[in-house]
């Protein structure tokens, strides 16, 4: 494996660099294994094993197996084909000038923005939501309406199947086309993209505008049709593409940018905006405001901060009251005044006020241990259908890869067709059920409704009988059981499995709403489906699939337990709802293997406040029992992926702790000069694929070598800088300035980052340089980031992987063993206090340093022990306090 055959060599003594010609031996960091064939590899890794196994087995606690070590080496290889993002704020002269110039005002307007962007996602995210879900009903609406109809039309059973294929793979064929023809990155769900961009991978295509249009019309016609899919995981991928496409201020497939504002076109305040728009796409699609925040923190951002949170959390609630105003708008414009707000559950079938849910949802203490088994259970789910998939995706990849669009279009279309027609088969030969009696025609009133009418109308009973209770092929007065649960969407089937019987849609005559061998098979198949479906070359979503089969299997555990409770004690009742909502929390934990803001989305979406400890306690051992089989799907597809994606640190292998930097560092470096040829540019650009070139007048001779660190610059801005022939001149002529106005300033900034407009190719750039322009110089030195983080060579890497991951760097130089320093600075000494302070001192007016607002310094003093120096004592700035306090600038903060 990558680091394992590095420590082995250097422990044993016996490391000697090999010929690289033969492809062993250090060729620098992860490409000695990239470039490694992966016979010498494995050969590396016995060799290794053999002496540590007599000398040091202590040392082979991180190190690998030969079988996974090749697992570990493929992806390896891949990972090759990635770039990363760099977090790190831009620190050359240029970008220092600007800062030094900005007013208190820029401040304030950026910030101000930063707060109406929030907004803005939240609101455009609204229309989004309020679209697609329009669509889907309409699309739904065509489907069933068309076969009901000939249903009813006593049409026989072949020309009905028919028509429902037909349909089903018409809608299926624009959602598989979407993807197979306009954009690939379209497919799934969407969330391992996310968290994989989120944690600072680039995937070319991610975020452009025609993949919204494939991923969120896509998924329209996914569920229209009839596929085992959800709309939450795109929505998420459609929320981070609107935050992305929004806080650039601009469009690459359209050409253009705004000249102001021009605020957040770097990598981080881009990664921060995407963030919130995932978070703001949960939010509307499951109408859970804060479950949606809560999955960004927990699963999507990898970069965590309060600012981020706060803004998030204004994006999630313009978003959800967005899609509840367009929604009552549709539903009757007419008597707004009137609607009440926050009773409508994404997954429930009724109100609040009329479903009462302090009356349906209840559970006993001696329940507790069978949640914790359901969960147990979950899990167990979970992890099957994590290394199910695995098979099927590696089979999908051999037989039909993402380069053959027509297998890819042709296997969307047979699964379609397959789910079609296992649901029509399911109905058709569904038993017929008498319909509960008090939804019988000439039944007055639901039992256990006490408001004086449904919200709807007090046709509402009618209703209930004509939508929930289907007859399908069953004479008048019966339903059809299968039907009920196969012959619907699903997420109707799963508001079925939560709230049905919640306002007395059952009598005495119906003991149980769902016959039992109607849950075991809807499980069964439901969960077949879904695992086969997920990873096809559609938008598909995990969510509500998973949450269905959940369901399923908890209306069936509470069945069981029901009926034993009721062998031993007939007067204890068992609640089935939350059986069936305990259950829905267990799956959708057992695979993706989140826990809060699982807990917190089915809250909100079920309106189970009251089984707050139970879904806790669930999904706690859904993740528990999992994590020993699998790793959740999104993380098993990223790492299918091949992308190369950091984990916490707390969650990396104990081979981080074993190494020391200088064991997996490159150490041949290919540096640039801070004035040369373009030519030389040009030719460094086309020889190599580094993403940054240090700067420095010493150049490495051999591997190892050190040299003076100037700076260091990135690939992607050497390219604007010829495409824009920045900082060209002529050595024999007298050079202009770069700039000679604040304007002129800020418009070469603008034009060298890479947000919204993408830096070309280099093969695109070279022949658009002349032959007298590749004589030239540039000069690299205002472009430069001045101040690249490094670390020491003799660092354990786990050190060197904390500070690279938390401060999102695309790169790190690696400086000798004794650096020479020249101070030392302590938290005391980074706080706004001494900052502002020292500024006073260092500006002309010392008015500029004073906050117009209220800061931190500007509040009374509270000491926390009793010899703190305080305000009574003369201040904390006074003489007295000078005295007692001894600011040693050598030592600890």
């Amino acid at each position: 494996g990558g680091g394992s055959s590095a420590a082995m060599s250097a422990v044993s003594g016996h490391f000697m660099p090999r010929d690289p010609s033969t492809g062993r031996g250090h060729l620098g960091g992860a490409g000695k294994y990239i470039e490694m064939d992966r016979l010498d590899k494995v050969v590396n890794m016995e060799e290794g094993s053999r002496s540590l196994h007599t000398q040091l087995p202590e040392m082979l606690g991180g190190a690998l197996e030969t079988d996974t070590a090749d697992r570990a080496h493929a992806r390896l290889k891949r990972m090759a084909a990635f770039e990363s993002h760099d977090y790190d704020p831009t620190d050359n002269d240029l970008e220092e000038e600007a800062r030094r110039s900005r007013k208190r005002s820029d401040y304030k307007a950026e910030e101000t923005w930063k707060w109406m962007m929030s907004v803005l996602i939240g609101v455009v995210m609204g229309f989004v939501a309020f679209t697609v879900d329009g669509l889907i009903d309409k699309l739904n609406a065509f489907k069933y309406d068309t076969v009901t109809g000939l249903i009813e039309s006593s049409v026989s059973a072949f020309p009905t199947w028919l028509a429902m294929v037909c349909v089903s793979c018409l809608l299926a064929c624009v959602a598989g086309g979407l993807v197979s023809y306009v954009e690939p990155l379209a497919a799934g769900s969407g969330i391992p993209e996310m968290k994989t961009y989120l944690n600072g991978v680039h995937l070319r295509g991610l975020l452009r505008l025609r993949t919204i249009l494939a991923k969120l019309g896509g998924i329209s016609f996914s569920i229209g049709s009839g596929l085992i899919a959800g709309k939450e995981g795109p929505f998420v991928h459609g929320g981070g593409l609107v935050g992305g496409g929004l806080s650039a201020f601009g469009s690459h497939s359209l050409g253009f940018k705004t000249r102001k504002p021009s605020h957040f076109r770097n990598d981080a305040d881009k990664r921060d905006f995407v963030a919130i728009g995932t978070a703001t796409g949960v939010a509307v699609a499951f109408g859970a405001p804060i479950g949606g925040m809560l999955f960004t923190v927990e699963e999507g951002a990898s970069f965590y901060s309060t600012a981020m949170l706060w803004r998030g959390f204004l994006a999630t609630c313009i978003g959800v009251l967005t899609t509840h105003w367009l929604d009552q708008l549709d539903f009757d414009a007419t008597d707004f005044a009137r609607a009440k707000f926050g009773t409508h559950r994404d997954f429930g079938l009724y109100t609040d006020d009329e479903a009462n849910y302090s009356r349906v949802y209840w559970w006993y203490l001696w329940e507790v241990p069978i949640f914790a088994c359901m969960g147990c259970l979950g899990g167990l789910m979970g992890a099957l259908f994590v290394n199910t998939n695995v098979k099927i995706t590696m089979l999908r990849q051999k037989y039909i890869p993402v380069s053959s669009k027509h297998k890819r279009l042709a296997e969307v279309l047979f699964v379609c067709a397959t789910t079609a027609t296992v649901m029509f088969v399911m109905m058709s030969l569904s038993p017929c059920i008498d319909i509960p009696s008090p939804l019988r025609n000439g039944a007055v009133k639901l039992p256990d409704v006490d408001v004086p009418a449904f919200e709807y109308g007090v046709e509402s009973k009618d209703k209930i009988r004509n939508e929930f209770f289907r007859p399908m092929y069953c004479p008048e007065g019966k339903y059809s059981s299968y039907g009920q649960l196969f012959y619907v969407p699903l997420s109707e089937s799963f508001k079925f499995l939560l709230h049905l019987g919640e306002v007395g849609e059952v009598a005495a005559d119906h003991e149980y709403l769902f016959a039992m061998d109607a849950l075991v098979l809807y499980f069964i198949i439901m969960y077949g489906l879904m695992t086969w479906t997920y990873g096809i070359g559609a938008p598909t979503g995990l969510f509500v699939p998973s949450l269905a089969v959940g369901g399923a299997m908890g209306q069936i555990v509470g069945r069981t337990v029901s009926a034993v409770v009721k062998a031993m004690d007939s007067t204890i009742q068992v609640d089935l709802h939350t059986y069936a909502v305990v259950g829905a929390a267990a799956s959708l934990g057992g695979a993706t293997r989140m826990t809060i803001s699982i807990t917190v989305l089915v809250m909100e979406t079920t309106g189970s406040m009251q089984l707050i400890i139970p879904l806790m306690l669930t999904i706690f051992f859904a993740k528990a029992i999992g994590d020993k089989y699998s790793h959740g799907i999104y993380d098993t597809h990223i790492k299918i992926r091949g992308a190369p994606f950091l984990e916490e640190a707390e969650l990396t292998g104990p081979a981080h702790d074993k190494l020391r930097v200088s064991e997996v560092m490159a150490d041949r470096l290919v540096t640039l000069q801070p004035v040369m040829k373009v030519r030389q540019v040009v030719e460094v650009l086309t020889s190599t694929s580094h993403g940054a070139f240090p700067v420095s007048t010493e150049e490495a001779l051999n591997p190892g070598d050190t040299i003076s660190l100037h700076g260091t610059i990135t690939r992607n801005l050497l390219l604007k800088m010829l495409t824009h022939r920045v900082s060209f001149f002529d050595p024999d002529q007298p050079r202009e300035a770069l700039f000679e106005t604040p304007g002129e300033r800020d418009e070469l900034l603008e034009k060298l980052k890479q947000i919204p407009f993408k830096s070309p190719s280099v093969e695109q750039v070279a022949p658009t340089i002349s032959r007298e322009d590749m004589d030239l110089s540039i000069d690299l030195t205002h472009f430069m980031q001045r101040h690249p983080f490094i670390v020491h060579a003799d660092a354990r890497l786990s050190r060197a992987y904390r500070l690279f991951r938390t401060m999102g760097l695309r790169h790190m130089y690696i400086t000798p063993s004794k650096p020479q320093i020249v101070g030392v600075v302590t938290r005391k000494d980074l706080s706004d206090e001494n900052a502002a302070l020292t500024l006073g001192e260092k500006a002309a007016d010392f008015a500029f340093a004073k906050e117009e607002h209220g800061d931190s310094y500007d509040l009374p003093f509270l000491p926390y022990y009793s010899n703190n120096p305080s305000v009574g004592e003369g201040g904390a700035f006074s003489d007295v306090a000078a005295e007692k306090v001894v600011h040693r600038s050598g030592g600890g903060g």
